[in-house]
């Protein structure tokens, strides 16, 4: 490793483990975009289905499009590591239906170990919950991850052919990415499957922090200075427009073969990557902080003193973290009290966003998405410091959460603390607008 990239290396360490943090909220922005659309709400109910009931009758087809994929990757995706030979998809009918699943989540190189049962997250207002009649599920039944960050989630279970809504479907699946499909796919992630899967080490992060193993597939550093890249090609290897490729790929040809479960179910999966780039954390390295002030930090702990680099990126993950609990438990206030009509959730349904009716296509993540995330990282960054200036240090690490919205509002400015709320609202917009877009270009 050059000189240069160890400067930087130890700081990248921090700011995947913020990374590592998503929209809190993929499900809930979800409803409430597509919900302003009359034509998703108008949609007939899909028949659910195992995904092994999806292979067993289009595997063979699969052999090709999997293929085609592939070659439109090494072809658009800028170092892009490419699929080994020996993952390429192949169906044996007379396999078992657990080796049709393996087989597949081995070819799109997704984490293996994903349970994938049928089931739905369930809008945690009153009246969806008080509706519900099905058997619950537990955060272990539909995640890989062990800490239980969103334990408070309501999954139930589906029956196999239980019709069900498509916007329910897309909503929960939308949030499925940050359950495990991409960790561990990295040769240094200590699994059978990442040493096997061509990725090479991972980029950013680090490798023993399960969490931080999906930050480059979850995040798009395309618009830091040439000065970033210089010190860390690391920076350029982030795959999203791979994943949003991929999934909005598949949804299209479960749709068109009479698969609809699971053509929104993978529609949801490609929104997510979409949704992770209208978060300015999830577009910018390090916000606030000049290119100067990072290499001198790395300097000083190349040194011995490791103290202001720990500090910088302990207070970014933090910031991270707090805004989104911030955001979520506004979202979650509302949703429990049934105020449908709050500016925080109405923020992803405004139609306004959508001027033009953009077309979301992968490059428009790079060219749009990101890019606005981008250029609104800095003021964000500075807000979430002004609303919170009794969190000192140790708070802003992540190991402390915000656990109550209204406590939040008592304690910060409320001058700072509306500005705060305005600027979410404008990412919420951008939320929904990315969402509708994906919806448009599937129909």
């Amino acid at each position: 490793m050059r000189w240069f990239e160890r400067l930087f290396f130890g700081l990248l360490l921090g700011v995947a483990v913020s990374a590592a943090h998503a929209w809190t909220t993929h499900a809930i922005g979800t409803w409430q975009a597509l919900n302003a659309l009359p034509e998703v709400r108008s949609e007939p109910m899909v028949k659910a289905e195992p995904l092994a009931s999806f292979l067993k009758d289009q595997g063979p087809v699969l052999e090709g499009l999997l293929q085609q994929e592939e070659q439109w990757a090494r072809g658009h995706i800028r170092n892009y590591p490419a699929r080994p030979e020996v993952l390429s998809y192949r169906h044996d009918k007379d396999a078992d239906p657990s080796v049709w699943v393996h087989r597949f989540l081995n070819a799109v190189r997704a984490n293996p170990n994903m349970p994938l049962p049928l089931y739905l997250q369930l809008q945690p207002t009153p009246q969806a919950l008080a509706d519900n009649h099905r058997p619950g599920l537990t955060w272990q039944d539909v995640s890989l991850h062990k800490d239980a960050h969103m334990a408070d989630n309501k999954f139930v279970a589906l029956r196999d052919a239980e019709f069900v809504s498509v916007l329910d479907v897309i909503a929960t699946a939308s949030d499925e990415p940050d359950y495990g499909l991409d960790i561990g796919l990295w040769e240094n992630n200590a699994t059978e499957f990442g040493q096997n899967y061509g990725f090479g080490k991972q980029p950013l992060g680090d490798p023993k922090h399960p969490a931080s193993s999906q930050v480059s597939f979850h995040s798009g550093y395309f618009h830091e200075s040439p000065l970033m890249y210089a010190s860390s090609g690391a920076l350029r290897r982030t795959f999203p427009e791979y994943r949003m490729h991929l999934w909005q790929t598949l949804a299209r040809h479960a749709m068109l073969s009479g698969h609809s479960y699971w053509g929104w179910r993978f529609a949801g999966w490609a929104m997510h990557y979409a949704q992770d780039l209208t978060q300015p954390y999830h577009a910018s390295v390090l916000p606030s902080r000049s290119v100067a002030g990072m290499w001198w930090g790395d300097v000083l702990a190349l040194t011995g003193l490791p103290q202001a680099k720990d500090e910088a990126y302990a207070q970014v993950s933090g910031r991270h973290a707090v805004l989104e609990s911030f955001h979520q438990q506004s979202l979650l206030s509302a949703l429990h009290k049934g105020e449908l009509n709050h500016p925080h959730l109405l923020a992803f349904a405004n139609l306004s966003k959508d001027q033009g009716r953009l077309v979301l296509t992968e490059f428009s993540l790079r060219d749009d998405v990101s890019k606005s995330a981008y250029a609104a990282a800095d003021e964000l960054d500075a807000l979430v410091i002004k609303t919170f200036p009794m969190m000192g240090n140790e708070a802003m690490n992540g190991t402390q959460s915000v656990t109550s919205y209204s406590a939040i509002a008592q304690q910060s400015n409320p001058a700072t603390r509306d500005a705060l709320d305005k600027n979410l609202r404008d990412l919420s917009g951008n939320f929904g607008r990315v969402t509708r877009a994906i919806w448009r270009r599937l129909r």
